[in-house]
């Protein structure tokens, strides 16, 4: 059975949330890489392999990366309460 309209919509929505926040971590990750995180990033070899968590950039100091950190903070907000409010599965989303 497929969902409703409505349903379908905000599945959607959901969806290109998690693209929003995908990018924007990104987006967020390269202004910190650019200048606070500067010096750490210039000895990582080409190749290497590292986990960066939010946390990582929430405790950076960048004005520019706080506010980029915490827009990212509020579009996982969203997305979470989308899905908690509609009884949504994010599976189901993407």
């Amino acid at each position: 059975m497929s969902p409703d309209p409505y349903t379908q919509s905000l599945n959607e929505a959901v969806a290109k949330l998690i693209g929003i926040r995908e990018a924007l971590f990104e987006a967020t990750f390269q202004v910190a890489i650019t200048n606070e995180l500067k010096d750490w990033s210039d000895t990582v070899d080409v190749g290497e392999v590292h986990t960066i968590s939010k946390e990582l950039l929430d405790s950076c100091s960048d004005t520019n990366v706080q506010l980029l950190a915490r827009l990212l903070t509020n579009v996982e907000r969203t997305c979470e309460t989308l899905l908690n409010l509609n009884n949504l599965d994010v599976e189901e989303t993407v």
